[in-house]
C-alpha cells in the first residue's frame, strides 16, 4: 500500500470515530452566545445550590421534630416522676400525721376526696356573689384577682379568709386605709393605758386604735387639701403631702395586724401609750414613745462604734450626730431602720455568712398566696446553688438577742463574723468574677483590678448604679471616704473608681485610707513582696494625685508601745487598731453643730494641706485608760510610763510644742536611711482628742495666719470616749487597769518631710521593678509628689549635727 492510500484510510477512520457535536462545533463564537452559555451555567449552579439547601433544611427540620418528640417524652417522664414523688411524699406525710394523731389520742384524719369530687361544703346562696363583684372586692384588698387554676369557689373562700369573717357580710371601710374592722364613733375612741387580757376587750381595743388612726389620717388629708393652691404647689407643700402619704403607707402593716388580732403585747403597750398621750395632747411624750417603739427596743444592732452614739429619751442627746454616717429607711413591714451610708465591694466568698437580704429587709412571712387548698398543695423543694457558709456562734447569739460569747482569733474567719450592723441590700456588691483566696486566678496584680473595673464600667455605669443613690440622699454632703487595700488588685480597682469619681464629683472632698503590707513578712515569698511594693507604688501615684487626702496605713506598724499586744497575722486585730485611729481622727466631722460646732473634713484638710498639693499625710495616735488618765495625782513621768500619754517635744520651729504619739501607722517598712540624718519638718497637723489629755494650748496655730511661719496646728476635742464593744479584741489593749471598756484616744494627722522620705524610698525600689514602658512615668510622678514636701523651708539647717 502506498503512502496516499494509507493517509486516506487514517482520515476516513478519524471521521467515523468523531462525535456529531465535535463535528458541528463552531470554531468561533459570538459574545452573545458566550453570555448565554454563562447564564445557563449560573442558573444550573443556583438550582443545584437551592436543591442542596432545601435538602439540608428538610434534614434539620426532621432532626428538630425528632428532638422535640424526645424532649416531650422526657418532659412527660419527668412530670410522671414528679407526680409520683409528690404522691409518695403526701402519703408519707399523711402516714406520719396519722401516727402522731394516734399517739396523742386525736381523731383520725378524714378520708381524702377523690379526683373530681366536689370540694368542701357548698357556699350558701345568700353568701355567694357574682364573679365580677368578687374580683372587684379582691382588687380593693390589693389581692390577686385570679390565681392559676383557681375556681370561683376557691376564689370566694380566699376572699372570705382574707376579710377574716365568718360570713361574707364583712364591711370594708372607705377610709384612707380600708379595713374590715368595725370602726367605733369618736366618743368611744378614748383608750386606757392598761391593755386588757380578755379576748373581747382586746378586740374592742384594736377597733379603737384603728378608728383613731383612721380619724387622724382623714383630718391630716383634709387639712392639707384646704391649703391655698400656691402653698400646695410649693416645695414645702409637696414635702408635707409626701410625708402624709408615707405615713399612711407605713401604717398599712399595722392595720393588717389589727385585723388579725395577733398584735403582740410588746407592740400593743407602746402603741396604746402613744395614742393615749396624743389624745391628751401630750405630743412630746407621744413622740418619745414612738422613738422607744421604733428603735429603742428593736432587736437590731446599730453598728461598730456608732452603736453607743444612738441615744433615746430620757437619755441626754449624744454630741455625735449619727445621721452623718447612717441613713434612715423603711423595712418591708413598715418599721424604721438605720443602716450605714456605705458601699462595700468584695470578692465572691469574702462576705462569709453575711446575706445581701438581711433580717431588716426580709419580706413579711405571711402565708404564701399560692399555698391554698386545691391550688398548689405540695410543699416547695429548695435546692441551694452553692454551699452556704455557716454563721459563727457570735452572729447566732446576736440574731437570737442573747449575750454573744467572746471572740478569739481562731473563731474569726471573715470580717462579717464580728460585724454588729445590718447593711442595706444596695450596700453589698459582690464581684463574682474572682473568688477569695483563689490560687488559679488570684486577685493580686494591680492591672487585674484596673481591668476588672474597666470591664464592669463598660457594661454598666457603676457610679450611677451603686454610688449615686446614696449621694442623692444626703442634704449637705461633706465628702466621701474610701477604705481600700493598695498592695494588691484592690489598688487598681480603687484607682479606676477614684478617677471616675473625680470626673463626676470634681470639687468634692475625697479621703482615701490606703491599707497595705498585709502578710509582708519574712514568711512571704520574695516574688510576692516585690509585687506588693510595685502595687503600692502604682496606687500611691494615682491615689496620691486624685484624692483630697491620702493616708497610707501599714498593716504591720513599725512603732508600737508596750501596752499594745497586736497579733500581726490576725486581720481582726489589725482592723481593730486601725478603726480606733481613723474613727477618732474624723469624729469632729460628726459632732452636732448645736453643741459647739464641728471640724468638717474640709477643715481638717485645709489644716494639713495649706498649699493644696501636699495630699499625703501620716496618721499617729496614743491610747490610754481614761480612769488612769484622769488621775491628777500621777506626775508626768509616772503617767507616761503607765498609759503612754501624750508628751511634748521641741520641734524644729523653736517655740512650738507638738505632741509625740506612741503608735505610728504610717508605712515605713521600705525607708532608706540617709547618711545625713535630718529632723522631721512638720508642715501641718490636725489633732483630735477623746478624754482628758494634758495638751499644750500654745501648740495650736491658726492655719490661715499669714504672719506665722511655723506648722499649722488645729485641735478638736470630743467628750465621748472610744467604746470597746464585745466585737473588739479587748485583750489587745492593756492600757492601765486591764478592765477598761472605753479608751481615751489622741490622734494626729500630719504632713511632714517623712512623707517625702517614704515616697522617695518607694521610688528607688520600684525603679528596679517596673517595666521599661511605665518606669519613667511612674518614677517621675513619684518624684513630683515628694518634691511638694521640699518647697518653702530651708532643708540645710535641719540636720542632727547643727547646733
Amino acid at each position: 500500500m502506498d503512502f496516499a492510500k494509507l493517509m486516506s484510510a487514517h482520515i476516513k477512520k478519524g471521521k467515523e470515530t468523531a462525535s456529531p457535536a465535535e463535528s458541528t462545533e463552531k470554531k468561533y463564537l459570538k459574545r452573545s452566545e458566550i453570555e448565554a452559555q454563562r447564564q445557563a451555567a449560573y442558573a444550573a449552579e443556583q438550582e443545584a445550590a437551592e436543591r442542596a439547601r432545601r435538602e439540608r433544611l428538610e434534614r434539620k427540620r426532621k432532626a428538630e421534630e425528632d428532638e422535640a418528640e424526645r424532649e416531650a417524652e422526657r418532659q412527660e417522664k419527668r412530670m410522671r416522676m414528679a407526680e409520683e414523688s409528690r404522691r409518695m411524699r403526701e402519703e408519707e406525710e399523711e402516714a406520719e400525721e396519722r401516727k402522731r394523731r394516734k399517739r396523742l389520742g386525736l381523731p383520725d384524719l378524714p378520708p381524702k376526696k377523690k379526683d373530681g369530687e366536689d370540694e368542701g361544703t357548698p357556699v350558701p346562696e345568700d353568701e355567694d356573689m357574682d364573679n365580677e363583684e368578687l374580683v372587684a372586692k379582691l382588687r380593693a384588698l390589693d389581692e390577686p384577682a385570679r390565681l392559676f387554676g383557681e375556681t370561683h369557689k376557691q376564689r370566694l373562700k380566699r376572699y372570705k379568709k382574707r376579710v377574716g369573717a365568718d360570713t361574707l357580710a364583712a364591711i370594708m371601710t372607705d377610709g384612707p386605709i380600708p379595713t374590715t374592722l368595725h370602726l367605733v364613733p369618736e366618743k368611744d375612741m378614748k383608750v386606757s393605758l392598761k391593755v386588757p387580757k380578755e379576748k373581747q376587750a382586746r378586740e374592742f381595743l384594736f377597733r379603737q386604735l384603728a378608728s383613731y388612726f383612721t380619724m387622724v389620717l382623714k383630718e391630716w388629708d383634709l387639712t392639707l387639701a384646704r391649703r391655698d393652691p400656691e402653698v400646695r404647689e410649693s416645695y414645702q407643700g409637696k414635702q408635707a403631702y409626701a410625708a402624709m402619704v408615707q405615713a399612711r403607707e407605713n401604717m398599712r402593716p399595722l392595720f393588717k395586724k389589727l385585723e388579725k388580732f395577733d398584735l403582740p403585747d410588746s407592740i400593743v403597750e407602746p402603741v396604746v401609750e402613744i395614742v393615749h398621750a396624743a389624745q391628751e395632747r401630750r405630743y412630746v411624750d407621744a413622740n418619745d414613745g414612738y422613738l422607744r417603739l421604733s428603735i429603742g427596743k428593736a432587736a437590731w444592732p446599730i453598728g461598730v462604734t456608732m452603736e453607743s452614739y444612738f441615744t433615746y429619751p430620757p437619755e441626754p442627746e449624744s454630741p455625735v450626730n449619727h445621721d452623718v454616717l447612717f441613713r434612715p429607711g423603711i423595712a418591708p413591714d413598715g418599721s424604721d431602720t438605720f443602716t450605714p451610708r456605705t458601699l462595700i465591694y468584695d470578692l465572691k466568698g469574702a462576705f462569709g455568712s453575711m446575706r445581701k437580704i438581711n433580717a431588716l429587709y426580709e419580706a413579711e412571712d405571711d402565708r404564701n398566696i399560692l399555698d391554698q387548698n386545691g391550688v398548689w398543695p405540695s410543699k416547695p423543694i429548695v435546692q441551694p446553688a452553692t454551699q452556704t457558709i455557716p454563721q459563727s456562734i457570735y452572729q447566732e447569739h446576736l440574731d437570737a438577742g442573747l449575750q454573744p460569747p467572746p471572740l478569739s482569733t481562731s473563731s474569726v474567719r471573715y470580717w462579717s463574723d464580728y460585724s454588729r450592723v445590718y447593711y442595706h441590700p444596695k450596700s453589698i456588691v459582690q464581684l463574682s468574677e474572682f473568688d477569695v483566696n483563689d490560687k488559679l486566678m488570684p486577685f493580686e496584680s494591680w492591672d487585674v483590678g484596673m481591668e476588672l473595673f474597666e470591664k464592669l464600667e463598660r457594661e454598666v455605669d457603676l457610679v450611677d448604679r451603686d454610688l449615686r443613690p446614696f449621694v442623692e440622699e444626703c442634704d449637705g454632703i461633706q465628702g466621701l471616704q474610701i477604705f481600700t487595700g493598695v498592695d494588691d488588685a484592690w489598688g487598681g480597682w480603687t484607682s479606676g473608681w477614684l478617677e471616675r469619681m473625680r470626673d463626676e464629683y470634681g470639687k468634692l472632698s475625697i479621703w482615701t485610707w490606703g491599707l497595705g503590707d498585709h502578710g509582708a513578712s519574712a514568711a512571704t515569698p520574695r516574688e510576692r513582696r516585690l509585687q506588693q511594693i510595685a502595687n503600692s507604688a502604682r496606687s500611691l501615684q494615682i491615689l496620691g494625685e486624685q484624692s483630697s487626702v491620702y493616708i497610707p496605713m501599714s498593716n504591720r506598724p513599725a512603732k508600737l508601745p508596750g501596752y499594745l499586744t497586736l497579733d500581726a497575722t490576725s486581720p481582726w486585730h489589725i482592723a481593730a487598731l486601725q478603726v480606733v485611729g481613723l474613727e477618732s481622727m474624723n469624729i469632729s466631722s460628726r459632732l452636732r453643730t448645736s453643741l459647739g460646732g464641728r471640724g468638717t473634713l474640709q477643715d481638717l484638710e485645709n489644716t494639713i494641706n495649706s498649699t493644696g498639693k501636699r495630699r499625703i499625710a501620716k496618721l499617729e495616735m496614743s491610747i490610754a485608760d481614761p480612769a488612769v488618765l484622769s488621775d491628777k495625782a500621777l506626775d508626768e513621768t509616772e503617767h507616761a510610763e503607765k498609759v503612754g500619754s501624750v508628751t511634748s517635744r521641741q520641734t524644729s520651729e523653736g517655740d512650738d510644742q507638738l505632741g509625740n504619739f506612741d503608735i505610728d501607722t504610717f508605712t515605713r517598712d521600705y525607708r532608706i536611711e540617709s547618711r545625713r540624718k535630718k529632723k522631721e519638718h512638720v508642715f501641718g497637723r490636725a489633732e483630735a482628742s477623746r478624754g482628758e489629755w494634758s495638751l499644750s494650748e500654745d501648740a495650736e496655730r491658726d492655719p490661715h495666719d499669714r504672719f506665722y511661719s511655723g506648722p499649722a496646728v488645729q485641735r478638736f476635742g470630743a467628750p465621748l470616749l472610744f467604746p470597746l464593744l464585745d466585737s473588739f479584741p479587748r485583750s489587745m489593749f492593756d492600757v492601765g487597769s486591764g478592765h477598761a471598756t472605753k479608751l481615751a484616744v489622741h490622734t494626729g494627722l500630719t504632713t511632714s518631710t517623712a512623707v517625702a522620705d517614704q515616697v522617695r524610698a518607694v521610688e528607688q525600689i520600684v525603679k528596679r521593678l517596673a517595666g521599661i514602658e511605665e518606669r519613667e512615668a511612674l518614677c517621675n510622678n513619684l518624684q513630683v509628689l515628694a518634691e511638694e514636701y521640699d518647697e518653702g523651708w530651708d532643708s540645710g539647717t535641719d540636720s542632727d549635727d547643727d547646733e
